[in-house]
């Protein structure tokens, strides 16, 4: 009896759609949040990109150049203007967001930034992808289809 499942294969792909809400193409490492999160200064250095607030996951590391994948916001219009200065400014943003559903405070913070941002996934991206995954985003258009492939670390 075989006891891995494809999804449990290192190097296998798993290939989701969903909807563009900031178009672009991005390739990085995963970073998965299990609660609601935000980008405003006081949950994300701007300066270092590293997550302040107690309690959360992956509390004190970097979301630079990470595929930051989380169920949806929590806070203000300030995370939009946060999420730009960390991607053009301070150069310590993520590469790309997925989103269960993408709140519009992040979508507009993801245009300024010029990052691909999805949500509407058909299958639950909080659960689906993992921490360390390596996560391909095709966004070409916004309001249209997107494309994540996982590649499940070795």
């Amino acid at each position: 009896m075989e006891t891995n499942t494809a999804l449990e294969r290192p190097d296998t792909k798993i290939v989701l759609t969903g909807i563009a809400r900031s178009k672009g193409k991005a390739k990085g490492e995963a970073m998965v949040f299990s609660h609601r999160f935000g980008w405003a200064f006081n949950h994300v250095g701007n300066e270092d990109g590293k997550i302040m607030t107690a309690g959360w996951d992956h509390h004190g590391e970097s979301v630079t150049g990470k595929i930051v994948v989380y169920p949806t916001v929590t806070g203000s219009t300030s995370g939009a203007i946060s999420l730009y200065y960390k991607c053009k400014q301070s150069h310590h943003g993520p590469t790309a967001i997925i989103c269960r559903e993408i709140f519009p405070f992040d979508i507009s913070g993801a245009i300024a930034a010029e990052i691909p941002a999805v949500d509407k996934l058909d299958q639950d991206p909080v659960t689906t992808i993992k921490n360390g995954d390596m996560v391909e985003i095709d966004a070409p258009e916004v309001g249209q289809k997107a494309t994540v492939t996982i590649t499940r670390k070795g």
